[in-house]
């Protein structure tokens, strides 16, 4: 009954609190990559900055405008960006068109402070439901979230570093996968090994860099590929935590709770947890963002296994299983 009373807190704050509430105030410092894509819209060259960060491409609101072709607008009650159609009534009248100021950006690996997920950001009137990213001045939207709601379609081609854009994405030979040219040096280190216990069956990767908190297992049946992943790490689940919700109340619940709480409800309150919560909620999603899927596919990339797969389906089985 307690966690469900918590879980039910959680609801309320969540649909009581505006959609500006969750956004991260806070500077991070992550790892990206700027300019060293190549982008073609219908096979001409696009000219303008991107940015990857983990595995995904980052335009900056005023370059997606351009290579889509929409006007920007911007909301200021509900501090939302509209690209395209806007809504009828109060909010077209009130929306003043967005000029975003934006910095020179050089090319290359750079160590940045972004805030995430600070405005709302909709395509003729849907959301884009992919994290946003800003630096300094500039706001970065996924290229692909925002093409996906127009059913634009965009490949990747690893070879040449070129995203395709609309007409030749749809190329067989151009996949949208991973940004790096060739292998890095992380995917060279990977091997796999028959797994055991009760595991037996299945293929134990080894070699990657998560191997001090998961172990990652798959296995091949025909043209199915599944994938589990095992937290081993020395976690007390039954350990009591004290944390005060918005009310001030202190609150006790057991890691577990906690952990299950995060699970559920993560990806609509991100910052919330981490201001509540700090280093268990972190330690926590470090786990949860492994994406294990990638690192058995560039395993089996590299050693060709996937030209012997075809449509190979990724089975969600127990997405995690904690060893006690």
């Amino acid at each position: 009954m307690k966690i469900k009373r918590m879980l039910m807190l959680i609801i309320i704050t969540i649909f009581i609190m505006p959609t500006s509430a969750f956004a991260d105030t806070q500077s991070k410092n992550i790892n990206v990559s700027f300019n060293e894509i190549n982008i073609k819209v219908n096979g001409v060259d696009f000219k303008g900055d991107n940015m990857v960060y983990n595995d995904i491409i980052y335009l900056p609101i005023g370059d997606l405008s351009k290579l889509l072709d929409l006007s920007v607008y911007y909301y200021k009650p509900t501090n939302t960006i509209y690209m395209g159609c806007l809504p009828a009534g109060n909010i077209a009248e009130s929306c003043k068109l967005y000029d975003e100021p934006k910095d020179v950006i050089q090319k290359g690996l750079n160590n940045i402070d972004v805030a995430f997920n600070n405005v709302n950001i909709k395509v003729h009137g849907e959301t884009v439901n992919a994290m946003t990213i800003s630096y300094k001045n500039t706001t970065f939207v996924s290229l692909k979230a925002a093409c996906e709601i127009l059913n634009i379609g965009v490949k990747y081609d690893v070879s040449t570093l070129t995203a395709y854009v609309g007409g030749q994405a749809n190329l067989n030979n151009v996949t949208y996968n991973s940004y790096q040219n060739g292998f890095s040096d992380n995917q060279k280190n990977l091997y796999a090994e028959p797994a055991t216990g009760d595991m037996q069956g299945w293929q134990k990767i080894r070699g990657h860099e998560y191997e001090g908190i998961v172990e990652i297992y798959y296995q091949l049946n025909r043209n199915i590929q599944s994938i589990k992943v095992k937290d081993i790490r020395n976690v007390d689940l039954n350990k009591i935590v004290e944390w005060v919700d918005d009310n001030g109340i202190k609150r006790y619940n057991s890691v577990g709770d906690i952990y299950q709480m995060f699970y559920h409800f993560g990806s609509y309150s991100t910052e919330w947890f981490d201001k509540k919560f700090g280093d268990l909620y972190t330690e926590w999603l470090i786990v949860e963002s492994i994406n294990a899927e990638k690192i058995v596919s560039d395993y089996l990339g590299m050693t060709g296994q996937n030209q012997r797969q075809n449509n190979i389906t990724l089975t969600p089985d127990a997405k995690f299983k904690t060893i006690e």
